[in-house]
């Protein structure tokens, strides 16, 4: 059960990074492509958070998927608990 707990704070960090990468790497591509409104976008595999301009309009529009964000939170959960697991695991067989 410990385990499962400080896998799940590694998680949770793991999250929390890669949702501000891609937010960063969403607004650099935005902000030197043609369009000039930046543009952010959030998620991987999956873009949970979504941000457009519709025509005309000086102000940003947003939407949400909580599904994807969802599916987000299970792919790398389980992601770095397998990882976590992993590296524990050849920990204890190394020092025998």
């Amino acid at each position: 059960m410990k385990k499962i707990l400080i896998g799940t704070v590694y998680s949770i960090i793991a999250f929390a990074i890669i949702s501000y990468i891609t937010v960063m790497c969403s607004l650099l591509s935005t902000t030197l492509g043609d369009l000039g409104k930046p543009v952010t976008n959030i998620g991987f595999p999956l873009k949970y958070y979504y941000q457009f301009w519709c025509r005309g309009s000086d102000s940003p529009n947003c939407g949400w998927k909580l599904e994807y964000f969802i599916y987000d939170c299970l792919i790398t959960w389980v992601i770095t608990l397998v990882i976590y697991f992993l590296l524990t695991r050849n920990k204890k067989h190394n020092c025998k």
